[in-house]
């Protein structure tokens, strides 16, 4: 009897604000997708040499994570998603969808997983040749230093931060994103000639500014500050929408050509450019204070919901953005027919990026006094919008092929601290929490992805839940 498998109906806690139902956000399946996929990294020794990526919907691997390089830009995300997990069963149990009988090792396991899919991140921490140090070590390392006070933890995201500030030109007044930019386009390999950045960048500038209030390191402060205005200027438009690349000549520091990547052409607004300008320039304000970046931040996320608003009685799910707001709508070999049930391709991953940027967007304007914070919001309530993203974006892309616990024996996790496997998953068929995310669905790009489950899509939702959480608005 003690070995019989039990499926267990998980309690799914309320997660209602201003009338909208986010509780899948906090849910088993997350929980139980996340420890499904890491239980397999976990039969690998660390330092792992991979990392999950893309889920994708079709074809001979579909529902199950495509991993990338462990030094590829994305690696940091689904350790980053386990401490979420380890943070809700640490500050936020009543959070936690999870039975009982597992609690008393749910921590110590999470802590367990994160740490092991952390140790390769931690050996990276000094690299000098990208600008994703924030992407791959604060999801992680930040927080398990945060949470549990390793000072290994912090100490590589010290590294991390100062090989970033390693990248930054005094001329360009900016740091330098890519070394080398190549597709059936163009080929811009040689960096005495070409200094490229691009709109992401914004959303690494938080490693610096952590970095630099926990040293006391203001050098840090300056190079963040410095670059956001150069993005302000030069990838922004007077509309507040983004290009995605820019190429400045390290010689003068002149802007050479403002082009695209992964967005539909070099005139086109990419709709995940955008949500990291909502969201980078948002995370320069609240570290720094200064009103403009409030400003553009605001700014940025007007025009990101402007075009999402494009699509309202057109197709369903609207604030699910398309992957380009410019690319074109109707039946094509890059687009699925608008009037299908789906309507146009659209990326889920901008869309909860985007929610993260409008809830610190809310934060901030909460800092201010009334009438100032009325007239910079403009009539936009950033909170109800960053919920309705989320919502709408549950609506259209949350998989519903769930993830459960099943139970034998006394409830011990797999390989938890009694060596035990008495409890397991009853996997679901796909990988990942949200499906419809489209990485790259540049013409000229090497690799096109779309259509498919992504890994830092998945992270953001998380993130957007915890962030919930540490406002105390759940």
């Amino acid at each position: 009897m003690g070995d019989a498998v039990q499926e267990i109906n998980g309690f799914v806690p309320a997660a209602v604000i201003k009338n909208i139902d986010l509780s899948a956000i906090f849910s088993e399946n997350v929980l139980a997708k996340i420890i499904q996929v890491a239980q397999r990294g976990l039969k690998q020794a660390a330092p792992l040499t991979s990392y999950p990526h893309t889920v994708p919907q079709t074809g001979p691997n579909a529902g199950r994570y495509e991993e990338r390089e462990a030094l590829f830009w994305t690696c940091g995300f689904f350790p980053g998603s386990i401490y979420t997990l380890l943070e809700r069963t640490m500050k936020y149990p009543q959070a936690l969808s999870l039975p009982p009988q597992l609690r008393p090792t749910m921590q110590e396991y999470l802590l367990k997983l994160g740490r092991h899919y952390s140790v390769a991140i931690a050996q990276m921490s000094s690299r000098t040749d990208t600008h994703d140090m924030g992407f791959i070590v604060q999801p992680a390392l930040q927080r398990d230093w945060e949470l549990t006070g390793n000072k290994a933890s912090l100490a590589a995201v010290v590294n991390a931060a100062e090989a970033l500030a390693s990248r930054y030109d005094e001329r360009v007044q900016a740091i330098r994103s890519w070394d080398v930019a190549i597709n059936d386009r163009y080929s811009i390999t040689n960096m005495q000639e070409n200094f490229l950045v691009i709109i992401d960048s914004m959303c690494n500038l938080d490693l610096l500014y952590f970095t630099a209030h926990a040293t006391s390191s203001p050098h840090l402060s300056h190079i963040a500050t410095t670059h956001a205005n150069r993005i302000t200027h030069e990838i922004l438009r007077e509309d507040y929408s983004s290009y995605h690349l820019v190429n400045f000549c390290p010689r003068t520091g002149l802007v050479q050509a403002k082009m695209t990547n992964q967005g539909h052409a070099d005139a086109s607004t990419w709709s995940r450019g955008q949500a990291w300008s909502v969201m980078g320039f948002a995370q320069t304000y609240a570290w720094t204070k200064e009103a403009k970046f409030l400003s553009t931040a605001i700014g940025c996320a007007r025009y990101f919901l402007a075009r999402c608003g494009e699509g309202k009685g057109k197709w369903a799910c609207e604030l699910v953005p398309r992957w380009d707001f410019d690319a074109p709508v109707g039946k094509g070999e890059e687009q699925e027919e608008v009037d299908s049930p789906r309507g146009p391709l659209r990326d889920v991953s901008a869309g909860v990026i985007a929610a993260n940027g409008l809830l610190i967007i809310h934060q901030a304007l909460q800092g201010l006094d009334a009438q100032t914070a009325a007239d910079m919001a403009g009539g936009v309530d950033f909170l109800e919008t960053a919920l309705q993203i989320v919502a709408q974006t549950i609506e259209y892309a949350y998989d519903a092929d769930l993830a459960l616990f099943e139970l034998r024996g006394e409830g011990k996790v797999n390989g938890g601290a009694s060596g035990g496997d008495n409890v397991v998953i009853k996997e679901s068929s796909f990988d990942g929490i949200l499906r419809h995310s489209t990485t790259n669905w540049n013409e000229h790009a090497h690799q096109k992805y779309k259509d498919h489950g992504l890994v830092y899509a998945d992270y953001y939702l998380l993130e957007f839940g915890n962030k919930l959480l540490r406002a105390g608005l759940i």
